[in-house]
């Protein structure tokens, strides 16, 4: 079976990234670790993928306003995707991507179509852009506090003082957020805030969207938190690290089954009850 064994599906990973982890707006190259390395010194050797390159202004083309930051590529190590497992899927969709709005297309969708960022197949073969809208956050500090971030690949420090604010923009992957201070942005990894800040008062909130092509060959968006709610349409499974392909028919059933259970673990229910 060529899914072998299913990792737990991207879509709770994302979930769980309210308590989590970053990574640099431009993926630096790992520097060497310091006699004494620090937690975000061996952070570095885990940093995620660099956001994909794409010259769309997803901010302009969403009207999300000034209080979300809008850019390409979706969260999380391990990104969520979305896979359809049934036949005749018709998912509500979007001609302008802003949460604010209600759908106002609908999309045919292939069956065994797993729309994730490492599926290459799918991604080139139909043209899919990837975008996040994150609700912007004051992030402020209630010390003096000499925080490390990374720049051309080299650990620097950020000097702040009690009542500093920076700004959360987004979340990337493996313990790395992009916050902005006096308007500069940096990578910064959330272990270097937690003890020093309030990063951990507010909960992220983000609108994560794709533009597919439909069955009619059109190209409205579609969103994530709105697919995964559908019926035959479950959070895409991962194999490893950077693997994503379509479902094989044959697989179906399992990544089904998997689905349901990585639901019901993260809603702290056993298989089998009843809700």
């Amino acid at each position: 079976m060529r899914l072998g064994c299913i990792l737990i599906a991207a879509g709770l990973l994302a979930a769980c990234g309210q308590e989590r982890e970053a990574a640099p707006a431009e993926a630096p190259v790992a520097a060497p670790a310091p006699s004494e390395p620090s937690e975000l010194s061996s952070a570095l050797e885990e940093e995620p993928a660099p956001l994909p390159a794409d010259d769309v202004d997803y901010q302009t083309l969403s009207g999300y306003d000034s209080t979300w930051y809008v850019s390409a590529g979706w969260p999380g190590e391990y990104p969520a995707g979305f896979a359809v497992l049934d036949a005749g899927i018709s998912a509500p969709a979007w001609t302008v991507p802003n949460g604010d709005r209600e759908a106002d297309a609908s999309c045919t969708l292939p069956q065994f179509a797993n729309y994730q960022l490492w599926n290459t197949e799918r991604v080139e073969g139909d043209d899919l852009r990837f975008f996040v809208a994150t609700k912007t956050f004051p992030v402020t500090l209630n010390q003096n506090a000499s925080v490390e971030y990374i720049s051309d690949g080299e650990i620097r420090k950020l000097e702040l003082t009690a009542g500093d604010q920076l700004t959360f923009l987004r979340y990337l992957g493996e313990g790395f957020t992009v916050l902005s201070f006096e308007g500069v942005e940096y990578g910064i990894n959330e272990a270097e805030l937690r003890d020093v800040s309030d990063i951990g008062s507010m909960p992220t909130v983000e609108d994560q969207w794709v533009r597919v092509t439909c069955a009619d060959g059109s190209q409205p968006w579609l969103l994530y938190a709105a697919m995964i709610e559908l019926d035959g349409v479950v959070p895409s499974p991962m194999l490893a690290y950077g693997e994503s392909w379509d479902i094989a028919p044959e697989d179906v059933e399992q990544v089904r089954a998997e689905a349901e259970a990585n639901r019901l673990a993260y809603e702290g229910l056993e298989p089998g009850v009843l809700e």
